[in-house]
């Protein structure tokens, strides 16, 4: 979800949806209204307020766009990734070394010149006020209950009931696994979300708990590719 302004100034507010169909997930846009006064988030939870069977709401237009098709646990290994690399590259820094900034490496050597050290101190500075900002925003906690969600990526790995299933949904689990059929599908399929949703009818249980967990938007690029349309209406286009 998010907004921007037509012609006449009003807020415009655009929702994408996101649902499980047949056998896939599938996004489509649920509406593009104006905002009659302000666009506080009172004035959406009205227009919206009708809407018993909404699972999740994004409004955070200032995240990152990382693409359509990304789940929350990708974007989960992209952050953790991110966060081994920062403290890799201090690592670097304190010893010297900038072999992890090529650019940097490069200036210095046309300048047949060391770096100075204030300079490598400002990139260690900056680079440990990143730290601190992912570890605030990301905190360990907050991957170590994606931990507890895995079996959702990778059911097959699973030896113990998680701590976020029930004894009902990890007894589903270990039928889902010991289930050839479900296995071929499991190796065959697209995407986890497709393979999930096959398996509706015969673990819905487990299915259901699933989409709880991926049904939530990881991104705003739906709705960012959506505005850039919208915006070309505003233009010569018109």
């Amino acid at each position: 979800m998010d907004k921007s302004t037509d012609v006449t100034g009003l807020a415009i507010l655009m929702v994408i949806l996101l649902y499980p169909y047949l056998d896939s997930f599938h996004e489509d846009l649920l509406l593009c209204k104006p905002l009659p006064s302000t666009s506080t988030g009172t004035e959406i939870f009205k227009l919206l307020d009708d809407d018993d069977n909404c699972v999740d709401v994004c409004t955070d237009g200032a995240k990152a766009m990382t693409g359509k098709a990304v789940t929350v646990f990708d974007v989960t290994n992209k952050v953790e990734g991110f966060k081994k690399k920062l403290k890799y590259w201090v690592d670097y820094i304190k010893n010297g070394s900038l072999d992890c900034f090529p650019l940097t490496k490069g200036f210095g050597e046309e300048l047949e010149s060391d770096i100075p050290a204030d300079i490598l101190n400002e990139f260690e500075v900056h680079l440990l006020r990143l730290m601190d900002d992912f570890n605030s925003y990301f905190p360990k906690r907050l991957h170590e209950n994606f931990k507890e969600n895995v079996w959702v990526v990778e059911p097959y790995s699973i030896s113990k009931n998680p701590s976020s299933l029930t004894s009902q949904e990890y007894e589903c689990l270990l039928d889902l696994i010991s289930d050839t059929a479900a296995t071929s599908k499991f190796k065959t399929e697209k995407s986890i979300s497709d393979f999930l949703c096959t398996l509706k009818d015969e673990f819905k249980v487990l299915s259901d708990e699933a989409n709880l967990i991926l049904l939530p938007f990881a991104t705003t690029y739906s709705v960012e590719t959506g505005f850039s349309e919208y915006i070309a209406t505003k233009t010569k286009y018109r």
